[in-house]
């Protein structure tokens, strides 16, 4: 027996029942067997409906090959994936975001709506609302949006698929250095006035995963800060934890046999590869783009 969707047990059941009394009708009304009012009257009687109601439910039953689910209540309005709005405006919308919105200076939606609505105002088309902007703002391809407001660079870094992976065997094998603004802003706190963000480098094991050393200051990275994060990589953590009243483990002290690099001025300069090379560790420079600093 044909189920009904996901409509309830008593609507589903109320349906199949029409469903059963107007099979006979709409088999004559395909084969055009002549009048069929005698049978409609009966129908309506016995459904409780209008004559209107019950010509409609056959020619829908026709129209959908006898199937049960003709019959279901549809939902009334617009349906969905349907357009409301003229082909013209469709057009303004798609230029006007591509004009406003699709440009390094990133005009707000509300800047995109107003000029949309007014350019219809000016042909004398009704404006789309706001929500209708928004739609066709989502139904665009996300890669697109970021290359046009935040260059090639940043879509790429974002969507186009990383090459390669870094692997090690043991841990020290590989370990890699870089800085990055932690996302916090300091204050005095004497004055109350911010200060600024400050700077974390961190040495990572690619074997591992584990944080071997860690700098903070509130200095740009520089030669120093790699051979601070590096001291505290090779140093012993016991002393530290105890410092800090840590009963953590941290397991992760030695010497990195090869240490991985971005083109950082701080990791170029001749200190830092005199170091490697006095150390007798290799220091291997990656490609500028970051997606090949990734670990995977």
């Amino acid at each position: 027996m044909e189920r009904v969707g996901d409509e309830g047990g008593a609507l589903g059941a109320e349906v199949m029942r029409r469903a059963a009394i107007l099979r006979p009708l709409v088999q004559a009304y395909l084969a055009d067997s002549g009048s069929l009012e005698h049978g409609v009257r009966d129908v309506v009687w016995e459904l409780g409906v209008s004559r209107a109601t019950v010509w409609r439910w056959i020619r829908r039953l026709a129209a959908d090959g006898g199937r049960t689910s003709a019959l279901v209540p549809r939902k009334r309005g617009r349906q969905p994936g349907t357009a409301a709005i003229s082909g013209e405006v469709e057009a303004l919308i798609k230029e006007h975001l591509r004009r406003y919105h699709l440009r390094r200076e990133r005009a707000s939606l509300s800047r995109v709506v107003t000029e949309i609505r007014i350019a219809c105002g000016e042909r004398g088309w009704r404006a789309p609302a706001r929500r209708t902007i928004q739609r066709r703002l989502d139904e665009l391809d996300e890669r697109k949006v970021m290359k046009a407001r935040e260059g090639a660079r940043a879509a790429r870094e974002r969507f186009a698929p990383v090459p390669g992976k870094n692997v090690a065997d043991f841990p020290l094998d590989v370990v890699q250095i870089d800085h990055t603004p932690a996302d916090i802003i300091l204050f005095d706190s004497f004055e109350r006035k911010p200060i600024g963000r400050p700077w974390v480098s961190l040495s990572i094991d690619i074997a591992t995963r584990m944080v071997t050393g860690y700098h903070v200051s509130l200095e740009a990275p520089c030669s120093l800060s790699v051979a601070l994060c590096l001291t505290r990589t090779v140093a012993p953590k016991a002393a530290l934890l105890t410092d800090l009243a840590s009963s953590a483990p941290w397991p992760a002290p030695g010497r990195p046999r090869s240490i991985h690099v971005d083109n950082g001025s701080d990791f170029l300069s001749r200190a830092f590869q005199r170091a490697c090379t006095a150390g007798d560790r290799s220091q291997v420079p990656t490609p500028r783009a970051p997606a090949f600093r990734r670990s995977h």
